[in-house]
């Protein structure tokens, strides 16, 4: 290596330089950059274990894109020349250079998994986007980008072999490295803990482990011929405890499942860079500049080391969950429990591993119905039942409960219907109680004699595991002040009107203890685990008798929430602090927009807009929004209709502060934030309410502008895009295409710029939609005739 690489290397190490300035010099001066790549791969991979951490590492700032306007057209030509980042003091990053890529997603759906790795990847890397809906819609889009990397965060389908044998193809799979099979999850779930070989003779034994696995893992592989058979490029492992009563497939999955695999995925793309660095490229030619590599940047053929299959990435240890195996697809069947025969961790096992697609099927509870939740009650009231094995034996907040063999009782939290024959659709997911009494099968005198009260007195949090969604935590903080943390765990993040009203009903006991002997200094919401808030329950609307006006009612409901945190709370002086711990989306995101301060941890998502499901939105956005982020940016935010994750909200305002952690730790991590607030200032507005008119007027003509336009949403000729976007959405009705805001490849056509029906202007014209009305009524009700007959009435036509 001659001396000025050799130099240069020494002040990279150092961290003290800009690494693109020393990198584009080494180049000018010596061009051995690829000398100096091969030099330094051993290094990067000695480090790779430590290069990954919990929190996310490259964010995307939609900042700039809300800056570029809301019809910008991204342009796909993107140069192969190596961009590097500067590694801080807070973190041991990647030394070596890394291409910017061009990488296209294949997703069945672009779902939570996919929408943070789309965040942890779009800083560096070019990204896009397309829905895996035939194998000729992929072929295209490979065609159409021309990718440097495919990755398939979240694929039920096989990648077509013109894909995988052209372009270097990465599947993320949900389970160590050796684990074949499309159940992984469920499997795990339901005690598979690899010691039975034959699946049908596990399936046989009753339970299928004491205890399950103690640990399991993400993969990340190249797509070959057999499935989940390719080569490993990395795998990250997690502990996991199968039995913990909130832990479901769904939860699990947008849990550790997704941290690892943005790990994973992290990992194996510099992998797959430092690999390629290591290739002998003195056959170039002269002409070609030494950064530049001729041809596809990246081939199927590139060889990943044998250590990734061995060794995850954050531990550097062999997969510690015991002997994997291939395990063929978890059926409906299989899924079912004997109420008489299997006691109730069996029947929670397998209830909780098939959340939240597609259901556990069981004729428990009078037909056959598709049943989530399956917690296993441990109250002490259960001592005193005597109750045949599937008897409902209680009703609290929408759910039964029902008893087992082994005088116990499940909570069966929600339940969906079983899709027929002339059913166009499926059926959605709505809680137990109220499917129960559409079918008859509960009659509301029965629902009030087996109603069974809650756990706690004063909110408190059960010390026992039970059905409780809603629950107040007080803390003394310095100076002995006192804060109320309020936990609403609502299945999927959706609130109904129900939902709200004993969240109002909390806040209000929070309130009935601010005294002057005691006063409350602040009021945090935690949301849930898995989910803060989703705004509206989509679902509930869709199966009620009027969808329109339950609609209405869900947004009022709502709006009485955010109303306690713009008002009733801050003039009483007690500081209010929204604590975003999961996912967060639509009205979820406004609820939590409307507190002084919001707290949000590393690893969530936000998705702001609503938009996409053909809403203006309330939970008086309008002012939080536009106060919080400017007028300019807010309106961006609902307009582009796109993901941030935590370091974007905060870039705009939307997020005060980040906490890098998750679990136990980040709630941990909160409560020393909520402190420090509390401790630092004096609790009054935070800077963005200062000099806010939050008067009762000025509050009820923000809620009469925002639900004057809910009510076109809901009534009027534009209503259509809202009802039919909330039908497709909770029915699971297969789009027609890839929304071009995320399939940038298509958003040039001829020329010209493509836009989504929803980023255009007539999308909220009602005169628009009152034209196209006319236009399918015209359509529907005439018919053309032979030319010497006319157009006539159908109806009044004889043939």
């Amino acid at each position: 290596m001659g001396p000025k690489v050799a130099e240069s290397m020494a002040k990279i190490l150092s961290a003290e330089y800009d690494y693109l300035d020393i990198f584009l010099w080494i180049i000018n001066e010596t061009q051995q950059i690829w000398l100096l790549a091969s030099s330094l791969n051993s290094l990067i991979v000695s480090y790779r274990s430590l290069t990954f951490q919990r929190g996310q590492f490259f964010a995307h700032s939609l900042a700039k894109r809300a800056g570029r306007g809301s019809h910008t057209c991204v342009n796909l030509r993107t140069s192969h020349k190596p961009t590097y980042q500067r590694r801080d003091k807070y973190d041991i990053g990647f030394i070596g250079p890394s291409f910017k890529m061009k990488i296209l997603f294949l997703c069945t759906a672009h779902n939570s998994l996919s929408q943070r790795l789309y965040l942890a990847l779009a800083e560096s890397h070019t990204i896009t986007i397309e829905y895996a809906l035939s194998s000729s819609t992929m072929i295209d889009a490979t065609t159409l980008y021309q990718p440097d990397l495919i990755i398939c965060p979240f694929l039920t389908t096989r990648v077509p072999r013109q894909v995988h044998r052209q372009f270097l193809t990465l599947i993320v799979h949900p389970g160590p490295p050796g684990d074949v099979g499309p159940s992984a999850l469920d499997w795990l779930l339901m005690g598979d803990d690899g010691s039975e070989d034959d699946p049908g003779e596990l399936l046989r034994t009753q339970p299928l482990s004491a205890s399950g696995r103690q640990y399991w893992g993400v993969t990340v592989l190249q797509a070959i011929e057999e499935l989940d058979a390719g080569p490993v490029w990395a795998f990250e492992q997690f502990p996991v405890h199968i039995d913990d009563p909130q832990l479901t497939k769904s939860t699990l999955y947008r849990g550790a499942v997704t941290r690892a695999a943005v790990t994973a995925i992290l990992a194996a793309v510099e992998r797959i860079q430092a690999t390629l660095m290591t290739i002998d490229h003195s056959n170039k030619p002269e002409s070609q500049p030494s950064y530049k590599k001729p041809g596809p940047i990246l081939s199927p053929d590139l060889a990943p080391s044998a250590a990734y299959r061995e060794f995850s990435v954050t531990d550097q240890k062999p997969f510690q969950g015991g002997r994997t195996r291939h395990r063929p697809l978890l059926r409906a069947a299989h899924r079912d429990f004997d109420i008489s025969l299997h006691m109730a961790k069996e029947i929670s096992r397998r209830i909780r591993c098939s959340d939240s697609q597609p259901g556990c099927l069981s004729a428990v509870l009078g037909q056959s119905l598709y049943l989530y939740g399956g917690i296993v009650e441990e109250g002490r009231w259960i001592h005193e039942l005597d109750a045949v094995p599937g008897a409902v034996v209680g009703c609290r907040d929408e759910a039964v409960c029902i008893a087992t063999c082994d005088k116990k009782v499940v909570w069966i939290t929600h339940v969906r219907r079983v899709k027929r024959r002339q059913d166009s659709t499926l059926w959605p997911k709505v809680p137990a109680v109220t499917c129960l009494l559409d079918l008859q099968l509960l009659s509301p005198e029965r629902i009030e004699r087996l109603s069974i009260p809650q756990p706690t007195k004063n909110w408190s949090a059960a010390v026992f595991p039970t059905f409780q969604e809603v629950w107040v935590e007080f803390d003394t903080v310095s100076m002995a002040r006192r804060v109320a943390y309020v936990f609403f765990e609502f299945y999927n993040g959706a609130m109904s009107s129900t939902q709200c009203t004993r969240l109002i009903e909390a806040f209000e006991f929070v309130l009935s203890t601010h005294t002057d002997a005691k006063p409350l200094s602040a009021v945090v919401l935690m949301g849930g685990t898995s989910y803060f808030s989703n705004g509206i329950h989509l679902n509930v609307i869709e199966t009620s008798v009027d969808p329109a006006h339950e609609s209405w009612e869900n947004i009022n409901r709502i709006d009485d929430v955010v109303f306690y945190l713009l008002h009733e709370f801050p003039k009483r002086n007690i500081l209010t602090v929204a604590a975003i711990r999961g996912n967060c989306a639509a009205g979820g995101v406004a609820v939590a927009a409307a507190c002084d301060q919001v707290i949000a941890g590393a690893d969530i998502v936000l998705n702001p807009a609503y938009r996409a499901l053909g809403l203006y939105g309330s939970e008086y956005h309008t002012l939080s929004y536009t106060k919080r982020c400017g007028e300019a940016i807010a309106g961006a935010i609902l307009r582009n209709m796109l993901p941030f994750s935590a370091n974007d909200a905060q870039r705009v305002g939307l997020v005060d502060h980040v906490v890098a952690d998750y679990g136990v730790d980040l709630n941990g991590l909160i409560r020393n934030h909520v402190a420090t607030l509390i401790g630092s200032i004096e609790t009054t507005p935070s800077f963005w309410k200062a000099g806010l008119d939050l008067s009762l007027t000025r509050l009820a003509r923000v809620r009469a502008a925002e639900l004057g336009e809910m009510a076109k949403d809901f009534w009027s000729p534009r209503a259509i895009r809202y009802h039919s976007r909330r039908s497709d959405f909770v029915r699971k009705v297969k789009p027609r295409a890839t929304p071009l805001r995320f399939a940038i490849h298509r958003r040039v056509e001829r020329g010209k710029e493509c836009l989504d029906e929803e980023e255009k202007d007539e999308f909220d014209s009602i005169q628009a939609y009152e034209e196209k009305t006319l236009q399918i009524i015209t359509a529907r009700t005439y018919e053309r005739l032979p030319e010497d007959r006319g157009v006539i009435f159908p109806c009044h036509y004889e043939s």
